[in-house]
């Protein structure tokens, strides 16, 4: 059973490496990536993102639940060359990094499957350093989006109280904004830890 759900995961991932350069790119842009950061990906997938902070010279650990997403995105780091790169297993809720470890914690389109929102953003904090970002960036959907495809994202509203989850985990300075990438709307949580 587990290796069909690896294959399947494997298919999903592949998918998932294609597209999602704009994005990833602006979401390394504002977090301020580069050499000697540390990037901690939540929810890395195919590790996309991963390798996106790896060429900017970042050290970075990219967490996932999935064996298959893991797997690929180890295969497609290797053969990008990532040096400082790691990929663990693990979810939102139970990160496998040292506390304070981060300079920046992201998750791009993966918060939707956390099981338990506030326990992630609980754990997002608890590896970041002082003064380290948070961004949480979602596909945006309208409230009445139905269909496979409607879970996969956060409405505005739902954006907000990630924002105010993020607010009583302990970060500081959060914000909510919706920008479109070429013609997809992605809403991005932003948040800052105080000392």
């Amino acid at each position: 059973m587990h290796g069909t759900k690896d294959a399947v995961d494997t298919a999903v991932g592949l998918t998932l490496v294609v597209g999602r350069r704009r994005i990833i790119e602006w979401v390394a842009d504002a977090a301020d990536v580069n050499s000697g950061t540390t990037v901690v990906d939540v929810g890395c997938g195919p590790g996309s993102a991963v390798r996106e902070a790896d060429r900017r010279g970042a050290i970075v650990i990219g967490v996932d639940p999935s064996a298959g997403m893991r797997r690929l995105a180890r295969g497609l780091t290797r053969r990008h060359g990532g040096s400082e790169v790691q990929i663990q297993a693990g979810a939102a809720e139970h990160l496998p990094v040292p506390d304070g470890w981060a300079d920046v914690v992201w998750a791009i389109s993966s918060a939707h499957h956390w099981s338990d929102v506030a326990a992630g953003l609980r754990e997002c904090r608890r590896i970041s350093a002082p003064g380290a970002a948070l961004l949480v960036v979602e596909r945006r959907i309208g409230s009445t989006a139905h269909g496979l495809h409607a879970a996969h994202g956060f409405t505005g509203l739902r954006a907000e109280e990630v924002a105010a989850v993020a607010f009583d985990a302990g970060y500081a300075r959060v914000d909510t904004e919706t920008i479109v990438i070429g013609r997809k709307p992605y809403v991005v949580v932003q948040a800052r830890r105080d000392g």
